[in-house]
């Protein structure tokens, strides 16, 4: 029995451990999945290391779901069953080394269709497995694994599909895995540790979230991070998601989108009022500073310690339904896009951009924006459409420096980059569409990664349904 051996969780399950906001460096991008052989209706483990080698996987996670095995009586252990798989998967040359400082890895996503029912089972499409590895790596991670290697027999997860199904053969899914993988090994040195430099970011509020959630005010997300985070993406602003519950050093960033931060401590929101006063540009949401650290309301005019980086006050509010914009400001498509919250916004500094086309609440502006210190703040005042959001977004970023050549293109064509081991810049262009798409290489000449063609500044690329393109400067 050997117990010490036995509590790993083999390659990439030994980081969980570590803390949040540590970061690896690894020798190569590993891709793999989580295995279970304990779950095999037979044993078939030499069978799966094969099957795994021939597939070029190069991660394997083991282990974390058993206990009951490892003591199937209380103070009784056996690790022998793990010692085995331990021993085979190392035999069949799996390794992984670490040290501090990198980037992230993502021990669990997803093959194939999901579900704890069969009610919801959309698997990918041709390319699309390929493409989802890609887009991890492109954000930074050096390891993409999936849950899991093979799909369950039974239980809650039978549908929740693995990289092979029930039948344990070799499938479409598995084929587009070996081919990703074979793809890994040629062009992986060029893409492990992809330092990324983002010059934006969402302050994510935990805090928030939680506390909104117990006071909801709309059937729509209390919290709508992901409705930011879309309006930056599909605008290829690159962005990082930074918690602001215990991080407040946001010094390195340009713009920072801050979505409702109800929750907020007073140094806090004076952190972010020295950020606009020191050139920063900030988009900040409705009941933003409204409340303390403990959920309490602030007894003073809303809202609160940023009332003069936001340069107005309020003492009302009201739930609405949807509304338009008078002289529909921002020339917009969307004809109602302000609703479920309306704050009554009384400027003092700031500088009224949007008022709802209402008898009653169009006396107060919605949208602000007001020029304090270097910065400027954009202020929304009720729960915007992704179209009105991603306007505000837009203006907000010309006025951070940060709109170049790409951002003239929208998704599905999507931009990612970041600088790789050897100081060179890597671009990855997607086309997250079934259709074809072609775009003006944006960047600096330089290579193809997967083809060895050299691209030029301007060139016209052609870009396949689902595909991507990976450049190396």
């Amino acid at each position: 029995m050997n117990m010490k051996r036995s509590f790993f969780i083999l390659l990439g399950c030994i980081l969980l451990h570590l803390s949040t906001y540590a970061q690896y460096r690894f020798d190569k991008i590993l891709y793999g999945a989580a295995y279970y052989h304990e779950y095999m209706p037979y044993d078939r483990l030499d069978e799966d290391i094969r099957m795994m080698k021939e597939a070029g996987l190069t991660v394997v996670r083991v282990g974390e779901s058993s206990w009951a095995l490892f003591e199937p009586q209380e103070g009784v252990f056996d690790f022998a069953w793990m010692d085995r798989i331990i021993d085979k998967m190392h035999a069949a040359g799996d390794f992984m080394r670490t040290v501090a400082k990198g980037s992230y890895i993502v021990t669990e996503t997803n093959a194939q269709a999901t579900g704890w029912d069969s009610r919801g089972q959309y698997p990918p499409y041709d390319g699309q497995l390929r493409q989802n590895v890609y887009s991890h790596l492109a954000s930074g991670s050096n390891m993409v694994s999936y849950w899991h290697w093979h799909t369950l027999h039974y239980g809650q997860e039978t549908y929740w599909r693995g990289v092979i199904g029930q039948d344990l053969q070799p499938n479409r899914i598995y084929r587009e895995f070996s081919a990703t993988a074979n793809e890994i090994k040629a062009i992986g040195s060029h893409l492990v540790n992809l330092r990324k430099d983002n010059k934006v970011a969402i302050l994510y509020s935990h805090d928030s979230y939680h506390a909104l959630g117990f006071m909801p005010y709309s059937r729509k997300a209390q919290y709508p991070a992901e409705l930011v985070h879309q309006a930056l993406y599909f605008q290829n602003i690159e962005t990082d998601i930074i918690p602001c519950d215990n991080r407040i050093d946001f010094s390195k960033y340009k713009l920072l989108i801050i979505p409702p931060l109800y929750v907020a401590t007073d140094e806090l929101l004076n952190r972010i009022d020295q950020f606009v006063k020191d050139g920063g540009q900030v988009v900040m949401f409705f009941k933003s500073g409204y409340c303390n650290e403990h959920s309490a309301v602030r007894a003073t005019l809303a809202p609160g310690p940023l009332r003069k980086a936001c340069g107005f006050y309020y003492q009302e509010y009201s739930t609405i339904s949807q509304l338009g914009l008078k002289d529909n400001a921002f020339d917009l498509k969307d004809k109602s896009p302000v609703s479920d919250w309306y704050e009554f916004l009384i400027t003092e500094t700031a500088q009224p951009l949007a008022y709802a086309d209402h008898p009653f609440f169009g006396q107060w502006p919605v949208i602000t924006e007001n020029a304090y210190g270097k910065g400027n703040l954009f202020y929304i005042g009720t729960y915007p459409s992704a179209e009105l959001l991603a306007k505000v977004i837009r203006i907000a970023a010309g006025k951070a420096g940060i709109i170049t050549t790409q951002n003239e293109y929208l998704f599905p064509v999507i931009f990612r980059s970041g600088e790789n081991n050897v100081g060179k810049q890597i671009h990855y262009v997607f086309n997250y569409s079934a259709q074809n798409q072609e775009i003006k290489y944006p960047f600096i000449s330089g290579k193809e990664l997967l083809s060895g063609k050299n691209i030029n500044n301007g060139q016209t690329l052609s870009l396949k349904p689902w595909d991507v393109v990976i450049v190396e400067e």
